[in-house]
């Protein structure tokens, strides 16, 4: 059976579910739903990217220039006062050692990764797995020039700000902690062990999918990551499907509204059936990939 690429990598992706693609292939992976008089369009967003995907393709300036509102995940000055929280969050308690919950050999394989990078294997010692996981996926793809502080989300955050456009989130900063928080005992250790399988091909396979975002281009992403999710259905229906779920009345509500918005969410959240594009539709609206 294909391993399945870690969480860390979906997590920053946040790409096509492995499911049908909503269009194919546009020239940018946004769509556009239209009510009256009312346009809200759905950018889908890598949270991590390179500093030089900048500037971004004309279609998406030209719908950023035009909404009064714009929408992410989650307010992301909150989310600038969350590292503290998580931190706590990813800490083990009770004195025992991240080497304890996850036994010699798992260890090993850890601080043999992070021999070089600058990062102490004992600086992981007092670390829940999925922290572990999250900070050694973070230094490969820092290493390869992926920031989030260049993530799609924070730059247009940043500029709506900038610019006085009212922003919105879709959840909480504690909700979208609690994607990993959540994780049981087994599911943190297999979370690292993932990471530590997947580490070497992490950032080939966003390459690829970064390249294939800029065009619009469905397909690929879906090929690449197809087979991650249909073996993980619980972490499917928690990380898309019931987060999709919540949020569509919320953006219904922007489209019975009488201002132009723009809503900025992980490119996983747009796609295939239990997608936001295919929610839509079925709701009777027309949505259009750019």
């Amino acid at each position: 059976m294909k391993r399945p690429t870690t969480y860390t990598l979906l997590a920053v992706l946040l790409a096509a579910a492995g499911l049908p693609a909503a269009d194919g292939q546009g020239s940018v992976f946004m769509w556009r739903v239209q009510r009256g008089e009312t346009t809200v369009h759905l950018l889908g967003s890598i949270h991590a990217m390179k500093p030089e995907s900048y500037p971004l393709p004309p279609a998406i300036e030209v719908a950023f220039a035009a909404a009064e509102v714009v929408v992410f995940e989650v307010d992301l000055d909150e989310m600038n006062g969350a590292a503290f929280r998580m931190l706590a969050a990813g800490s083990l308690e009770g004195g025992r050692t991240l080497e304890q919950e996850i036994g010699p050999e798992l260890w090993g394989r850890l601080a043999a990764t992070v021999q070089g990078t600058g990062l102490a294997p004992a600086a992981l010692q007092f670390m829940k797995p999925w922290m572990a996981a999250l900070s050694v996926a973070g230094l490969e793809l820092a290493r390869a020039g992926y920031q989030p502080s260049a993530g799609l989300d924070l730059h247009l955050s940043r500029r709506a700000s900038d610019d006085g456009k009212e922003r919105r989130a879709l959840e909480t900063v504690e909700e979208q902690l609690g994607l990993f928080t959540g994780l049981s005992a087994e599911e943190s250790v297999a979370f690292l062990r993932s990471t530590l399988d997947e580490l070497e091909t992490m950032v080939p396979l966003l390459d690829e999918v970064a390249a294939s975002w800029r065009v619009g281009d469905v397909a690929p992403v879906e090929r690449l990551l197809g087979s991650e999710f249909a073996e993980l259905p619980a972490l499917r229906e928690k990380m898309v499907a019931a987060r999709n779920r919540a949020w569509l009345e919320r953006i219904e509500a922007l489209l019975a509204g009488d201002r132009d918005a723009l809503v900025v969410v992980g490119a996983l959240h747009l796609v295939g059936p239990e997608g936001l594009v295919a929610l839509l539709r079925g709701r009777g609206y027309t949505v259009s990939q750019l």
